[in-house]
């Protein structure tokens, strides 16, 4: 009778003892997965900063593309105003010399 509670009571702790095995080996699976995802938020992260980075530096380039346009805008407008007037000059002395013939 002792040797069938021993042998009960053996097989009980047996298929306890799968269970917390098996429990463990879940756990140990999860951590796994877990370290998995810190490693894929950290890549993420190191790559939204260097996005970042080159975000501001091509933010400054077209700040000072923008400036560069602006003096150039002005110098056009200087030359345009004067095309338009050797254009009106000229037209001004021909009709001028047709007239005064």
């Amino acid at each position: 009778m002792e040797d069938q509670l021993l042998q009960a009571h053996l097989v009980a702790d047996a298929s306890r003892l799968d269970r917390i095995e098996s429990k463990i080996d879940k756990l140990s699976e999860t951590v796994i997965s877990l370290a998995r995802a810190e490693e894929k938020l950290i890549a993420l992260e190191n790559d939204k900063k260097f996005l970042m980075d080159r975000m501001i530096k091509n933010e400054e380039r077209v700040e000072n593309i923008e400036k560069k346009v602006d003096e150039t805008s002005v110098t056009v407008r200087v030359i345009n105003r004067l095309f338009w007037i050797v254009i009106v000059a000229g037209i001004t002395g021909a009709v001028g010399m047709i007239f005064v013939k």
